[in-house]
């Protein structure tokens, strides 16, 4: 029996009303590791009263690194797991306000519960996050961490998918923005989901890149740069990423 099966079986076997104790006193694995395990048990066995009551609960209350903090994560993961299979505007607005929430944590969480999404069914995903994709940089981050995945990408429809929502998520670079920490973490995205386009699809991929390139726009530039330094594309084609990094010194 695997950690997962032996954490269902005694979630199972539990009072619903221990449940909350029980994730709080097994929420970290060590002292800055949380039981991600326990965590998608919980989203599968738990109900969704235990999941709204956990995502309500807010950085106030549950500082990063709390294990109340831990029981928002498993909540957040329940609601992408319940959404996976029923269409739900309240919880996915929900969802959408926890993609800003201010704990590391919980951001991630999110983007793990859009996964759970795009395994089941990409366009399902595209669906749910179509206005996320003009929203915060935060929520255009969980968005496109979500659809760039390994776990989502299984086939050339939804790469196109992914390049779609990409290409368009790159264009908030040429705009004029006022710069703040959520765009750094927009930007390092967008970069880290253009080295998985060439990865993915070297000759789609770097003919879609070189076209952005050449509009010779800073800001998309720097995107391109980090882009183009990322250990994939070094590996890949270093000739071709070294020789266009020349180009936009």
């Amino acid at each position: 029996m695997n950690e997962i099966e032996s954490y269902e079986k005694v979630l199972i076997n539990m009072s619903p009303k221990q449940w909350r104790t029980f994730l709080m006193e097994n929420a970290f694995i060590s002292r800055d590791k949380i039981n991600v395990e326990l965590a998608e048990t919980f989203a599968r066995v738990g109900t969704l009263m235990d999941f709204k009551q956990f995502v309500r609960i807010d950085h106030v209350e549950a500082i990063e690194g709390s294990a109340e903090a831990f029981l928002t994560y498993c909540g957040v993961l329940g609601y992408g797991v319940y959404l996976s299979k029923y269409y739900d505007h309240g919880l996915l607005n929900q969802l959408r306000e926890r993609a800003n929430d201010p704990r590391l944590i919980i951001r991630k969480a999110v983007i793990k519960a859009l996964q759970y999404i795009g395994r089941k069914k990409l366009k399902r995903l595209l669906n749910y996050v179509d206005e996320w994709k003009i929203g915060t940089p935060l929520e255009q981050r969980a968005c496109l961490a979500a659809v760039c995945s390994d776990k989502v990408l299984k086939d050339q429809e939804g790469y196109l998918e992914a390049m779609e929502l990409l290409e368009w998520i790159t264009a908030t670079f040429v705009e004029d923005l006022e710069w703040n920490q959520d765009y750094k973490v927009l930007q390092e995205e967008v970069a880290r989901c253009w080295s998985i386009a060439v990865s993915t699809n070297p000759q789609r991929g770097k003919r879609l890149m070189e076209r952005w390139m050449k509009e010779h726009h800073f800001m998309v530039n720097t995107v391109m740069k980090k882009s183009l330094l990322n250990d994939s594309l070094q590996t890949l084609d270093p000739r071709w990423a070294n020789e266009w990094l020349t180009k936009l010194q």
